[in-house]
């Protein structure tokens, strides 16, 4: 039998070393160790040294603990920008930062020493948190690493570096001199699981059951509406506050009635009438009377617990919405009673001490934990017949953040920054600034325009103390001296100082013995970090910054502390723009918890994956909403990376003997360099709005679109034409091109993968790194070639359809054997074309109609596709086209 002739040596097959199988995981800590052993972050820095700069000013995470998924979003987000515009050519150093003082930083290091603050001294406490903080951020730091980001973190900023803490002091002296600083008895948010001052940016909001108690409270002096004995009837879930009862407001507009049940009177308003008779089941009751709400005022009854004899007042905050119409005052526990408390001189009873327990001044309560005095409280009301109902309700209520647990409102002597008189600059500044969508200045400036006041001290001591003195009679001493003589102090020995002097060795000489003494308060840690902008310069460059890009509960944290401290500071926003992201929720959206079992750590992913695929997740998400992620979403991901990198897999082997010299592209080929044109400049404009799931998914369609047609139609090419047909280096000059522009543009979210396809170009302007190359430009955007090709695409359809239909039913076996008949206008279009390459069929002819069918033919056993006898070889079963190539 004669043996098959073997053609197999005379094809140009493809041939690279680049692997099909990525081994991220295995290959990445290689690529990260040869990027910091090159140097290749300050190359990179180097190349682009007086260009334009671009600082993206890095909010700082605390220094406490793990990284989560939310601090992998964040930190690639970032790493994205940042490479993108170095490669841009700009000088964009990127500096990390971490926010080492306040609560948490001393909440963590106390748990793991299994210790309390009382078992140390102050300075004991600083000492330890210090080390603390400073041992996580070099934990944190090699864990951010493993995310592959250009950064070598070989310069970084805390906030317990003395320089910082010196900076933020004059920040603090200026506004002291501007008279936006001072000191006041205000309820503000306190935590007792924390002890301390919260601001509302400590505070998150989550479910909690509460008393729900309408209570009876006697008349003592009425008029000629109300008797003495009547009763007014409130409604209140927080039954500890009424202990500290010294008012009861009402609106003197809204329509009230007295109501008689059960021999009791009662008064309400009108309009929750039926709501609160349904409430607490008055089945038969009578209205007496009704009159408007002033006519309440100044009638007087008796405090159900503390017996006092208080007024009825008008309260701008009550409402209809819910309760009775008439709103029990506490002032110093709430920010309308104390408004009201102040104007109408209500008796102000603390009766809460720091840690929530009750003082002597809760009677019979005392020692109890507030929350706990609820249950007595209602009791003793029950015995008293002061009760009226009782019952319980699921509400949001306010948390502290760190603990979880409830908070109140509670009154204490706090320092404030007034922000009335910046109120316009802070307005002008954040106008001016550059925001990527409608709401996201809009959310700020109404967090803004609703803030009167912050609150910057808090009842703790890991952190920058609030640096005063008070003079023998108790009262502050704002003297520019003081001030400068101790910011100089603590610029030497670091803030440490305020607690290791007594307040005669940290003054200047002349105040000295005068019975000084200092503070024991610290500042806002959102004050520390929020005032970053004015002590950290990057490689020396002052903000303001280009860029803040964080989390969305930084519009009521960092954006908003770092706004207002900028503008008390140089009347200038510390950034030029602002970005947000949202939080990274389990695959169906939920919040992720350890209880749930949905936590998703970014090393795991990374471990698994590959930081690649982590990267592609962030660059793939609607990261300005709240974005989710689980296992099938980041296969979805390993998906568009497979394609990509077996696309990429290909063109390579196609330009293995490439030389890297362009030729004029002709027919389908311009029209590829054409769309990878626009891509390029879609590609830059979508970097530059900050829209990376959109540079995903136009390189991803893109990668489609090359592998189902183009590389389909250049096989035969490549693989059968002589090595230097110029057609054949046309399709590698497509190749090349491709491959440069989607690794560029990838690379600064993929920086592994792009960094190893690079290493298998071997063009003649070859640099050490795929990062310290040029990105991707803007082209004019042209749609010629596509329009002249529009009407051959429409033609394609319509032939692959007719293919289709003849394959199945049984027609033809392949594509490559069809004949393909085109009704006469058609093939008059089209006949100047190679349709049988571009249609990858046998024959094309002029017919009546579109049809496909079979034809007698020869197959090719070098290139398998089919030809009539007169285009074959018959003793050597090679089509011409082949024979011509073997022959040379």
């Amino acid at each position: 039998m004669e043996e098959k002739k073997d053609y197999k040596s005379t094809l140009l097959m493809p041939n690279t070393d680049f692997s099909m199988k990525a081994n991220l995981s295995a290959k990445e800590p290689e690529y990260i160790k040869m990027w910091a052993e090159n140097k290749i972050y300050s190359k990179v820095l180097a190349q682009n040294k007086g260009n334009t700069t671009f600082v993206l000013h890095d909010g700082p995470p605390y220094a406490n603990g793990n990284i989560h998924v939310g601090h992998a979003l964040n930190k690639i987000l970032k790493d994205i920008i940042v490479r993108f515009k170095n490669m841009q050519g700009y000088y964009a150093p990127y500096v990390a930062g971490w926010d080492t003082h306040g609560l948490p930083i001393e909440h963590k290091m106390l748990s793991e020493a299994k210790k309390q603050a009382k078992d140390y001294s102050a300075i004991e406490l600083r000492k330890n948190a210090a080390n603390y903080a400073l041992s996580q951020i070099e934990h944190q730091k090699s864990q951010f690493q493993k995310l592959a980001l250009l950064s070598d973190f070989s310069e970084i900023y805390v906030t317990l570096d003395k320089n910082i803490e010196a900076m933020q002091l004059r920040l603090f002296h200026k506004m002291v001199k501007d008279g936006l600083i001072y000191k006041d008895l205000k309820p503000v948010y306190w935590s007792p699981s924390s002890q301390s001052a919260l601001a509302e940016a400590e505070v998150e909001y989550a479910d909690h059951i509460s008393p729900s108690i309408f209570v009876a409270f006697k008349v003592k002096k009425g008029n000629e509406f109300i008797k003495a004995n009547d009763n007014l009837l409130i409604w209140t879930t927080t039954p500890w506050t009424l202990i500290a009862n010294s008012g009861v407001a009402i609106n003197d507009t809204f329509e009230y009635v007295l109501v008689s049940h059960d021999n009791q009177n009662y008064v309400v308003a009108k309009e929750l009438l039926e709501q609160v008779a349904n409430t607490v089941k008055w089945e038969n009751y009578e209205v007496l009377k009704t009159f408007k709400g002033k006519e309440l005022l100044n009638i007087t009854y008796e405090s159900p617990i503390n017996k006092a004899e208080c007024r009825v007042v008008f309260g701008h905050h009550v409402s209809l919405e819910n309760g009775s119409g008439l709103v029990h005052m506490a002032p110093l526990f709430g920010e309308d009673d104390f408004i009201i408390g102040n104007k109408e001189n209500l008796a102000k009873i603390m009766h809460i001490n720091d840690d929530g327990t009750i003082n002597e001044n809760g009677l019979q309560f005392k020692g109890m934990f507030y929350d706990d005095a609820n249950v007595e409280v209602g009791k003793y009301l029950t015995e008293n017949n002061l009760l009226v109902h009782f019952s319980k309700i699921k509400h949001s209520y306010p948390h502290d953040w760190r603990t979880h647990l409830p908070i109140m409102y509670r009154a204490t002597p706090q320092w404030f920054v007034s922000l009335k008189n910046i109120k316009s600059d802070i307005e002008k500044a954040l106008s001016e600034v550059i925001t990527y969508n409608e709401w996201s200045k809009k959310r700020l400036s109404l967090m803004l325009a609703n803030r009167e006041t912050w609150c910057i001290s808090r009842q703790r001591t890991w952190g920058v103390p609030i640096i005063i003195f008070y003079d023998k009679d108790k009262q502050p001493v704002l003297d520019d001296e003081i001030f400068e003589h101790v910011i100089k102090l603590v610029e030497q020995y670091g803030s440490d100082v305020w607690y290791e002097r007594t307040a005669d060795e940290l003054l200047p000489e002349k105040y000295q013995n005068l019975g000084f003494t200092k503070e024991t308060d610290i500042m806002d840690v959102w004050f520390d970090s929020g005032s970053t902008s004015i002590s950290v310069k990057p490689n020396n460059l002052e903000a303001p910054f280009d860029l803040y890009l964080e989390g969305s509960d930084q519009y009521r944290g960092w954006f908003n502390s770092s706004l207002i401290n900028s503008v008390a500071w140089r009347k200038q926003s510390p950034f030029k723009a602002l970005l947000s992201h949202g939080f990274v929720l389990d695959g169906k959206g939920n919040k992720m918890s350890k209880s749930k079992g949905n936590v998703i750590d970014p090393l795991d992913v990374v471990a698994k994956y590959g930081a690649d695929i982590l990267r592609l997740w962030v660059a793939n998400s609607e990261f300005t909403n709240d974005v989710t992620i689980d296992d099938k979403i980041l296969m979805q991901n390993v998906e568009i990376y497979r394609k990509f990198r077996n696309t990429i897999k290909f063109m390579l082997g196609g330009i293995a003997d490439y030389d890297f010299k362009e030729v004029e592209l002709t027919s389908i080929h311009a029209l590829m360099l054409e769309r990878l044109n626009n891509l390029e400049t879609k590609i830059v404009d979508n970097y530059e709005q900050y829209r990376f799931i959109n540079v995903i998914k136009d390189i991803n369609n893109f990668i489609i679109e090359l592998s189902s047609y183009y590389i389909s139609i250049t096989k035969d090419i490549l693989y059968l034409n002589k090595e230097n047909d110029l057609e054949r280096r046309q399709v590698q000059t497509v190749f090349w091109k491709v491959i440069d522009v989607l690794t560029r543009a990838l690379a600064p979210i993929l920086p592994t993968t792009c960094e190893e396809i690079y290493s298998f170009i071997n063009s003649k302007d070859k640099k050490e790194s795929i990062h310290l190359t040029k990105f991707v430009e803007r082209h004019e955007i042209s749609d010629v070639l596509e329009e002249q090709w529009k009407q051959f695409f429409e033609l394609k359809e319509s032939v692959y359809k007719a293919i289709e239909e003849a394959i199945q039913g049984q027609v033809i076996k392949r594509q490559n054997e069809a004949m393909v008949v085109l009704p006469k206008d058609l093939y008059q279009q089209f006949k100047d074309m190679d349709l049988i390459k571009l249609l990858m069929v046998g024959k094309v002819v002029e017919g009546n109609e579109l049809s496909v069918s079979n034809f007698e033919s020869q197959k090719c056993l070098r290139c398998w596709n089919h030809f009539e006898l007169s285009d074959f070889d018959v003793q050597l079963e090679i089509c011409n086209r082949c024979k011509k190539v073997i022959n040379g």
